[in-house]
C-alpha cells in the first residue's frame, strides 16, 4: 500500500527547501548532475515513521524511487544530533521496530550520471481497512478561492476520498453547473463557519461516510497531503480507531511559506496556544521537535480529518458562527489523541492579515462557552474577560468595548440565548456595530513616514506604568501622533500618546483611535460590575451549558435551525 509520494514541486520558485536538498528542479523532476547530492530530509519527504510505528498497524516500509540514469541511493534516519545510514538500494525494505527512536527516515540520492528523478515514494505491506471519505467546504462568496480548490479535487484520484460537499452560505455559485457525481454545492443559510461545517457533517453521516475532512475554502494545499492522511487513517491500529488527523498552517506567503504557523493547540482553560508555533520548517531539528511534541487539544478546521462515529456520539457543532467552534468541538469529541505529522498541512493567509475588531465579540462569547464546558474555573473566564477589557482601554479601542460587553451578557444568557438566535441578523448587527476602518489617506494624521516607523513586532512594557498613563492630564501627552500595524499594536505603543493609527497589515486601511480618560473610566466602572456579574453567575452557567449543550449540538436542532 502506498504511504506517502515524494511531492516535487513544478518548479523551483518559493521554497525548494521544504521538499528537497540539492539539484535542481524543472517540470516536476529532479535534475541531478554527475556527483551530486539530493537528500529529502525536509518537511514534505521525510518520513515519519515514529508516528506509523504508534498510531498504525505498519511494522515494515519499503523506498522505491523511479529515475533515468545510474544513482547510489542510502537510507538515512536523523534524531536531531546525527544523521545514520539505515540501509542503502533503491528498493530496501526496514523493520520500523529497527530504526531509532525519535528520528525521522530520508532518502540520500548520489548521481553516478547526470540523472532525472521522476518520483518516489514510501510503501507498505499492509492491507487498509475498509474507509470511506469526504471533504466538507465552508464558503461565502469567495469564488475565486472555492472554484480553484473544487477544479483541483475533481482532477485528482484519491485512495478513499469518493465526495466534496461544499455548503454555498452566500448562495452565490451555480450549483447545477458545479455539482456532479464527485461534487455536491449545497445551498445553505449564512450561518457563518459553524453552520457551513455543520452542514457538511450532517451530510458525510447521512451519506455513510466513515470519516469527513472539514477543509477552508481559501486554503492552498497539495492532494498528495490529503491523500497521505487519508492512508495514514485506513492503517490506524484498533485502539487508535477515534483519533483525528490535523493538517499543519503553513504561512500562504511568497516571502516566507516555509514558516509553520501552527501544528495543533492548546486550551489552557481562559485562551488557546498555537503548537509548534511560528517556527522554519526548512529546520531538521524542528522537524525533530513536530515530531516529539506533546499531542494537542484541538485541530482546526482548516483541514482537519475526523471519524462520522465522534460526531454521531458527541454531536455536531454549538452555533458559535464563527471562531472557536472548531476548538470546543475537538475538545468534546476527543476519544483518541489528535495526530499531527511533518509533511501533512496546508497554506493559509496568516490570520495577522485579516483581523477584523468585529471579531472580537464572537472570541469572548465562544471562549467563555467553552470555558463553561470544559473544566474551566472561574477566575479563568474572569481572566479572559478582564484581558480583553484591558487590552481594548489601553490600546484606546473604546468603540469595540460595547461589543465585548455585550459578549458577556449573551454568554450569561446561556443557551436560552442560542436557541433562540438568528446568527445572520446578529451577525449584521455586530458588523455594524464594529469600528468602521477607513482609507489611510482619508486620515488627516496619516503619512507614508509614519508606516515606516511603525514596529513590526509587538514590544513589551509595564502594564502598570501603561495602566498610570491614561490618569496623566492631556497636556503631559505627546501630541505627534504615532502608526501601529493592529496585530502588532501594544500597550507600549500608546503609553504618553494622544493618538495613534491602527492599521492593517498589506492593506491600506485603518482609523485613528484617540485617548479618552471620560471613556477610560467609563467603560473600566461598567466593566468591573460586569466583572462581577460573571464572577457571581459563572458557576451556575457551568451547571447549565454541562446539562443541556445537547440542545445546541443535536442533529434534531440543527436541521431545523438550518432548514434542511
Amino acid at each position: 500500500m502506498l504511504l506517502q509520494n515524494i511531492l516535487i514541486p513544478d518548479n523551483d520558485k518559493g521554497c525548494p527547501e521544504m521538499f528537497f536538498r540539492g539539484g535542481s528542479v524543472s517540470n516536476g523532476c529532479i535534475n541531478l548532475k554527475k556527483g551530486e547530492t539530493l537528500t529529502f530530509d525536509t518537511y514534505f519527504n521525510s518520513f515519519s515513521y515514529t508516528k506509523y510505528k504508534e498510531y498504525t498497524r505498519v511494522s515494515e516500509v519499503t523506498f522505491e524511487l523511479h529515475h533515468k540514469g545510474q544513482l547510489d541511493v542510502r537510507l538515512m534516519t536523523y534524531d536531531g544530533t546525527d544523521a545514520y545510514c539505515v540501509a542503502q538500494g533503491k528498493s530496501s525494505a526496514l523493520k520500523l521496530d529497527d530504526l531509532p527512536e525519535n528520528a525521522f527516515l530520508y532518502a540520500e540520492i548520489t548521481a553516478a550520471e547526470d540523472c532525472v528523478i521522476t518520483g518516489g515514494a514510501f510503501v507498505c505491506a499492509d492491507e487498509p481497512k475498509d474507509i470511506s471519505v469526504c471533504i466538507a467546504i465552508c464558503t461565502f462568496k469567495r469564488e475565486r478561492y472555492i472554484l480553484r480548490n473544487i477544479e483541483l479535487l475533481r482532477s485528482y484520484k484519491f485512495s478513499f476520498i469518493k465526495h466534496i460537499f461544499v455548503s454555498d452560505n452566500g448562495n452565490t455559485l451555480d450549483r447545477a453547473a458545479l455539482s456532479d457525481d464527485k461534487i455536491s454545492v449545497l445551498a445553505n443559510k449564512n450561518y457563518g463557519g459553524s453552520g457551513g461545517f455543520t452542514r457538511g457533517m450532517i451530510e458525510a453521516c447521512d451519506a455513510g461516510y466513515t470519516h469527513v475532512i472539514l477543509m477552508d475554502d481559501d486554503v492552498e494545499f497539495y492532494p498528495e497531503v490529503l491523500e497521505r492522511m487519508t492512508c495514514f487513517t485506513a492503517l490506524l491500529k484498533k485502539q487508535y480507531t477515534d483519533s483525528r488527523f490535523s493538517a499543519a498552517m503553513l504561512f500562504l506567503s511568497e516571502d516566507t511559506p516555509y514558516i509553520q504557523w501552527e501544528m495543533g493547540g492548546a486550551w489552557t482553560g481562559h485562551c488557546i496556544e498555537s503548537k509548534c508555533h511560528n517556527v522554519d520548517i526548512r529546520s531538521r531539528e524542528v522537524l525533530i521537535d513536530n515530531m516529539t511534541s506533546t499531542p494537542p487539544d484541538y485541530g482546526a478546521w482548516w483541514c482537519l480529518c475526523l471519524p462520522t462515529a465522534s460526531i454521531r456520539k458527541h454531536g455536531l457543532s454549538i452555533p458559535m458562527f464563527i471562531k472557536i467552534d472548531d476548538v470546543e468541538h475537538n475538545l468534546r469529541s476527543a476519544d483518541g489523541p489528535l495526530i499531527t505529522m511533518n509533511g501533512a498541512a496546508i497554506f493559509h493567509e496568516s490570520f495577522e492579515k485579516k483581523m477584523n475588531m468585529a471579531l472580537d465579540y464572537y472570541t469572548i462569547r465562544n471562549e467563555l462557552v467553552t470555558a463553561a464546558l470544559h473544566g474551566s474555573r472561574t477566575k479563568d473566564a474572569v481572566k479572559l474577560f478582564v484581558y480583553s477589557l484591558g487590552k481594548h482601554l489601553l490600546l484606546y479601542r473604546y468603540d469595540n468595548i460595547p461589543l465585548i460587553f455585550k459578549a458577556v451578557k449573551d454568554f450569561l444568557g446561556g443557551v436560552d440565548f442560542f436557541l433562540s438566535c438568528d446568527e445572520e441578523e446578529l451577525n449584521n448587527e455586530i458588523r455594524s456595530c464594529s469600528p468602521k476602518l477607513k482609507k489611510l489617506t482619508d486620515i488627516t494624521e496619516y503619512s507614508h513616514e509614519l508606516i515606516k516607523k511603525a514596529p513590526s513586532t509587538v514590544r513589551k512594557g509595564k502594564t502598570l506604568k501603561c495602566l498610570l498613563w491614561n490618569f496623566m492630564p492631556a497636556p503631559f501627552l505627546k501630541k505627534e501622533t504615532i502608526a501601529a500595524a493592529i496585530p502588532y499594536v501594544s500597550p507600549q505603543d500608546m503609553a504618553g500618546k494622544r493618538s495613534v493609527i491602527q492599521y492593517q497589515l498589506d492593506e491600506d486601511m485603518g482609523l485613528l483611535t484617540r485617548r479618552s480618560f471620560y471613556k477610560f473610566i467609563k467603560y473600566g466602572t461598567i466593566g468591573a460590575f460586569l466583572t462581577l456579574k460573571l464572577v457571581f453567575s459563572f458557576k451556575r452557567q457551568q451547571k447549565i451549558w454541562l446539562s443541556r449543550s445537547s440542545e445546541v449540538t443535536s442533529f434534531e436542532f440543527w436541521r431545523k435551525h438550518l432548514g434542511i
